[in-house]
Protein backbone atom coordinates (compact mmCIF):
# COMPACT_ATOMS: atom_id res chain seq x y z
CA UNK A 1 0.00 0.00 0.00
CA UNK A 2 1.04 3.56 -0.66
CA UNK A 3 -0.16 6.51 1.52
CA UNK A 4 -2.32 8.76 -0.78
CA UNK A 5 0.09 12.05 -2.12
CA UNK A 6 -2.62 13.62 -4.55
CA UNK A 7 -6.53 14.37 -4.60
CA UNK A 8 -7.81 15.53 -7.76
CA UNK A 9 -10.76 17.60 -7.06
CA UNK A 10 -12.92 20.62 -8.51
CA UNK A 11 -11.63 23.70 -7.84
CA UNK A 12 -11.95 27.60 -9.09
CA UNK A 13 -13.03 31.10 -8.14
CA UNK A 14 -16.49 29.80 -8.10
CA UNK A 15 -16.16 26.43 -7.16
CA UNK A 16 -14.44 27.28 -3.92
CA UNK A 17 -15.90 24.73 -1.09
CA UNK A 18 -12.54 22.60 -0.21
CA UNK A 19 -10.68 25.27 1.34
CA UNK A 20 -13.23 25.57 4.32
CA UNK A 21 -12.04 21.62 5.41
CA UNK A 22 -10.44 19.63 2.48
CA UNK A 23 -7.88 21.73 1.88
CA UNK A 24 -6.33 22.12 5.59
CA UNK A 25 -6.55 18.68 5.78
CA UNK A 26 -4.22 18.04 2.66
CA UNK A 27 -1.91 20.71 3.73
CA UNK A 28 -1.54 19.06 7.22
CA UNK A 29 -1.10 15.61 5.61
CA UNK A 30 1.28 16.67 2.53
CA UNK A 31 -0.79 15.84 -0.07
CA UNK A 32 -0.72 17.61 -3.22
CA UNK A 33 -4.54 18.51 -5.42
CA UNK A 34 -5.21 18.07 -8.75
CA UNK A 35 -7.80 21.18 -9.59
CA UNK A 36 -10.04 20.39 -11.63
CA UNK A 37 -12.79 22.81 -13.43
CA UNK A 38 -10.23 25.83 -13.01
CA UNK A 39 -12.39 27.51 -15.39
CA UNK A 40 -15.90 26.04 -14.31
CA UNK A 41 -16.84 24.44 -17.46
CA UNK A 42 -16.05 27.35 -19.34
CA UNK A 43 -17.87 30.09 -17.28
CA UNK A 44 -14.92 31.90 -16.08
CA UNK A 45 -13.85 32.05 -19.76
CA UNK A 46 -16.83 33.25 -21.31
CA UNK A 47 -17.77 29.98 -23.32
CA UNK A 48 -20.94 29.63 -24.43
CA UNK A 49 -23.09 26.67 -25.29
CA UNK A 50 -23.43 26.07 -29.07
CA UNK A 51 -27.34 25.38 -29.41
CA UNK A 52 -26.50 24.42 -33.10
CA UNK A 53 -23.97 21.60 -31.67
CA UNK A 54 -26.65 20.47 -29.02
CA UNK A 55 -24.64 21.45 -26.20
CA UNK A 56 -27.01 23.59 -24.51
CA UNK A 57 -29.73 20.94 -23.20
CA UNK A 58 -26.89 19.43 -21.63
CA UNK A 59 -24.77 22.56 -20.18
CA UNK A 60 -25.27 22.63 -16.41
CA UNK A 61 -27.53 25.36 -14.72
CA UNK A 62 -25.14 28.10 -13.86
CA UNK A 63 -24.65 28.18 -17.77
CA UNK A 64 -28.30 28.94 -18.93
CA UNK A 65 -31.21 31.62 -18.55
CA UNK A 66 -31.20 33.98 -15.55
CA UNK A 67 -28.09 31.77 -13.83
CA UNK A 68 -26.06 32.56 -16.85
CA UNK A 69 -27.15 36.42 -16.75
CA UNK A 70 -26.05 36.51 -13.00
CA UNK A 71 -22.81 34.80 -13.70
CA UNK A 72 -21.93 36.73 -16.66
CA UNK A 73 -22.22 39.86 -14.43
CA UNK A 74 -19.41 37.99 -12.17
CA UNK A 75 -17.45 37.06 -15.77
CA UNK A 76 -17.69 40.51 -16.54
CA UNK A 77 -16.02 41.54 -12.78
CA UNK A 78 -13.11 38.77 -14.14
CA UNK A 79 -13.02 40.46 -17.32
CA UNK A 80 -12.07 43.84 -15.79
CA UNK A 81 -9.95 42.58 -13.34
CA UNK A 82 -8.15 40.57 -16.06
CA UNK A 83 -8.04 43.57 -18.54
CA UNK A 84 -6.72 45.80 -16.02
CA UNK A 85 -3.74 43.39 -15.49
CA UNK A 86 -3.30 43.10 -19.41
CA UNK A 87 -4.46 39.37 -19.58
CA UNK A 88 -7.08 37.25 -20.10
CA UNK A 89 -9.74 36.60 -17.88
CA UNK A 90 -8.85 32.50 -18.13
CA UNK A 91 -5.53 32.99 -17.66
CA UNK A 92 -6.43 35.30 -14.28
CA UNK A 93 -8.45 32.44 -13.28
CA UNK A 94 -5.96 30.05 -13.93
CA UNK A 95 -3.38 32.01 -12.16
CA UNK A 96 -5.55 32.39 -9.16
CA UNK A 97 -5.73 28.82 -8.75
CA UNK A 98 -2.11 28.15 -8.75
CA UNK A 99 -1.35 31.08 -6.18
CA UNK A 100 -3.61 29.81 -3.85
CA UNK A 101 -0.51 27.05 -3.15
CA UNK A 102 2.26 25.17 -4.13
CA UNK A 103 1.01 21.81 -4.07
CA UNK A 104 -1.79 22.88 -6.05
CA UNK A 105 -1.97 21.99 -9.61
CA UNK A 106 -4.53 23.23 -12.18
CA UNK A 107 -5.81 20.87 -15.19
CA UNK A 108 -6.71 22.42 -17.79
CA UNK A 109 -9.00 21.25 -20.75
CA UNK A 110 -7.60 23.16 -23.54
CA UNK A 111 -9.31 21.80 -27.12
CA UNK A 112 -6.87 23.97 -29.43
CA UNK A 113 -3.23 25.00 -29.68
CA UNK A 114 -4.69 28.27 -29.03
CA UNK A 115 -6.53 27.56 -25.70
CA UNK A 116 -3.36 25.79 -24.96
CA UNK A 117 -1.04 29.15 -25.36
CA UNK A 118 -3.79 31.22 -24.00
CA UNK A 119 -3.97 29.03 -20.52
CA UNK A 120 0.13 28.73 -20.38
CA UNK A 121 0.31 32.66 -20.15
CA UNK A 122 -1.29 32.18 -16.97
CA UNK A 123 2.50 30.58 -15.69
CA UNK A 124 3.66 34.45 -16.18
CA UNK A 125 1.15 35.79 -13.54
CA UNK A 126 2.41 36.24 -10.26
CA UNK A 127 -0.33 37.38 -7.88
CA UNK A 128 0.34 38.90 -4.18
CA UNK A 129 -1.87 37.64 -1.19
CA UNK A 130 -3.64 41.28 -1.88
CA UNK A 131 -4.32 40.20 -5.31
CA UNK A 132 -6.30 37.20 -4.42
CA UNK A 133 -8.06 39.02 -1.70
CA UNK A 134 -9.21 41.76 -4.39
CA UNK A 135 -9.94 39.34 -6.78
CA UNK A 136 -12.12 36.80 -4.45
CA UNK A 137 -13.75 40.01 -2.98
CA UNK A 138 -15.07 40.95 -6.18
CA UNK A 139 -16.24 37.66 -7.86
CA UNK A 140 -17.38 36.20 -4.22
CA UNK A 141 -18.43 32.65 -4.51
CA UNK A 142 -21.84 32.75 -2.64
CA UNK A 143 -23.03 35.15 -6.02
CA UNK A 144 -22.31 32.28 -8.41
CA UNK A 145 -25.89 31.27 -9.93
CA UNK A 146 -27.11 27.65 -10.56
CA UNK A 147 -25.38 24.11 -10.00
CA UNK A 148 -22.18 23.61 -11.83
CA UNK A 149 -23.65 19.66 -12.51
CA UNK A 150 -26.97 18.35 -12.53
CA UNK A 151 -29.06 17.95 -9.28
CA UNK A 152 -27.99 14.23 -8.55
CA UNK A 153 -24.30 14.45 -9.85
CA UNK A 154 -23.57 17.40 -7.37
CA UNK A 155 -24.98 15.29 -4.30
CA UNK A 156 -22.22 12.48 -4.71
CA UNK A 157 -19.41 15.43 -4.77
CA UNK A 158 -17.77 14.76 -1.70
CA UNK A 159 -16.53 18.76 -1.63
CA UNK A 160 -20.17 19.57 -1.41
CA UNK A 161 -20.97 17.66 2.01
Amino acid sequence: MHPIADLQIEYSLISRSPEAQIFPLLAELGIGVTAYGVLSRGLLSGTRPNAAAGDYPRAPAALRGRNREQNDRLVATLRRLAEERGVRPSQLAIAWVLARGTNIVPVVGARTRAQLAESLGALQLSLSPDDLAAIEAALPASEVAGARYPEQQMRILDSER
